[in-house]
């Protein structure tokens, strides 16, 4: 039980910290980190890593439709 709450706040700590570093509301960064989790095991998953991919990600994309410009 201790390891599900653990994994929850986990999991509420990643949409609180990228949605306050990104600038996009929490709903908007739930949807992002629920997409990156559908195709992964929620257990196997290092919750600092995949905010760092989402963020890298996300940069990335902005970056490239700059360049698009």
């Amino acid at each position: 039980m201790i390891q599900k709450k653990t994994k929850e706040s986990l999991y509420l700590t990643i949409i609180n910290d990228l949605s306050d570093d990104i600038g996009i509301s929490k709903e908007e960064t739930k949807s992002l980190v629920d997409v990156a989790l559908y195709s992964t095991d929620p257990r196997d998953v290092d919750y600092e890593q995949l905010k760092n991919e989402i963020t890298t990600f996300l940069v990335i994309n902005i970056f490239f439709l700059i360049c698009k410009l």
